[in-house]
């Protein structure tokens, strides 16, 4: 019993690590709409403070300008610019305080689907805790198969 309940104990360190690091790599802002071009379109979403990641995919290749600001108040974190048929862009991006973020998503030149993605980047600390636990998992049944 003792051993079932250490083993238990073990599942659940890997699974609250491997869990936190799914949160953290998880889609924080997603939208996919068509959209009717020459347009401008606003999008606030609520990010905490951290490292993200911004995806701007231009499905049908018609834009001969799809772009993407970034920013809160008069504070801009970045800018993705896509010039002819490049189907998609990435931006990377950090914010140091908790709030309602906004993207301006400006676009030229065509009708069609645009999908804009924004998910947080797992951090380092996380991916270490991860392999930490199942490190301590795979010793543990080591151990247990050799004693």
């Amino acid at each position: 019993m003792k051993k079932m309940l250490m083993m238990t104990k073990l599942f659940l360190v890997a699974l609250m690590f491997s869990g936190s690091l799914t949160a953290q790599a998880a889609t924080v802002f997603e939208v996919d709409a068509a959209t009717v071009i020459p347009g401008i379109y606003k999008y606030n979403f609520a990010l905490l403070a951290g490292d993200y990641s911004l995806t701007l995919e231009d499905v049908d290749s018609s834009f001969s300008w799809l772009g993407v600001t970034v920013g809160k108040g008069a504070t801009n974190y970045g800018q993705l610019s896509l010039l002819g048929p490049i189907d998609e862009g990435v931006l990377n991006f950090s914010v140091g305080a908790t709030g309602i973020y906004t993207a301006l998503v400006y676009a030229q030149g065509g009708i069609g689907p645009i999908n804009l993605i924004i998910s947080s980047v797992p951090e380092p600390e996380a991916a270490a805790m991860l392999m930490v636990g199942l490190g301590l998992l795979a010793f543990r049944a080591r151990r247990r198969r050799l004693g």
